[in-house]
């Protein structure tokens, strides 16, 4: 989706604006997502792209950063992982 300010949101919900990145994306994500909502007044998301088992370092890494900076921002992985 095409914000105003001409930036793009990987995906929008009645909620959420959701950021889609691979897992060695993960700080940049965060930065978007909550630039995402604050844009569009809807609660930040990460889905962060896991490919590999030695990708889980950027879940871990993601989700540490959120809890510890107290972020409002939500989580969901797909890729090999999740299975």
């Amino acid at each position: 989706m095409v914000l105003p300010d001409r930036t793009r949101c990987d995906c929008m919900t009645e909620t959420h604006a959701i950021e889609f990145d691979f897992g060695s994306k993960w700080a940049e994500a965060i930065g978007q997502a909550l630039y995402y909502g604050l844009q569009t007044e809807k609660k930040p998301g990460v889905v962060l792209i896991l490919e590999k088992e030695k990708d889980r370092k950027y879940w871990l890494r993601l989700n540490t950063t959120i809890m510890y900076f107290k972020l409002p921002i939500d989580t969901w992985m797909i890729g090999e992982l999740e299975r």
